[in-house]
């Protein structure tokens, strides 16, 4: 084998929160659009950040994949929150986005200290690309900070914040 397993396994938990990430973001654009009636920001929300991390999940579970090992997909949880306003909303998505960069580097510890320089290399890239999406996260937080109840306003200037996910070669 070309990974070790306690590497493999380490894999396997980031597509599981990839998952789950994915879940809470999609949660959140249900209440958005549903609740306090935000097109836009649902829409760019859904499609640009709660869209990507399957696809994330798909490029742990490709490398996986090209050195012949299968992806075991944990559960993900059941979301079933309500928020009050969108300061709460964005602040709880962003510590979770930053809870999936400190799993990135908890992973990639285990790699070094398993040897699996392989793995190393791929998630300094991987870890970069969540830079940017922490980066957006960042923003999105902050504008909700600022306007935690005031869904038309943030509704209607989300499309100037630059909330354009990562741009991964695939749609």
């Amino acid at each position: 084998m070309n990974l070790s397993d306690k590497t493999s396994e380490a894999l396997d938990l980031l597509v599981g929160k990839a998952f789950d990430l994915n879940r809470s973001f999609d949660r959140a654009v249900s209440i958005m659009q549903n609740k306090w009636c935000m097109p836009n920001a649902s829409s760019i929300i859904h499609h640009n950040l709660a869209h990507l991390f399957p696809l994330l999940a798909d490029i742990i579970s490709g490398f996986k994949d090209s050195w012949n090992l299968t992806t075991i997909y944990p559960e993900t949880h059941k979301d079933d929150r309500d928020y009050s306003n969108l300061r709460d909303m964005m602040l709880i998505l962003t510590n979770e986005v930053l809870d999936y960069y400190e799993m990135i580097k908890m992973v990639y510890k285990i790699a070094e200290e398993e040897n699996d320089f392989n793995v190393m290399a791929m998630l300094i890239d991987f870890m970069n690309k969540i830079t940017i999406l922490v980066s957006q996260m960042f923003t999105l937080k902050d504008k909700a900070e600022q306007m935690p109840t005031n869904w038309d306003v943030f509704d209607n200037h989300i499309s100037e914040w630059g909330i354009d996910g990562l741009d991964l070669g695939e749609k």
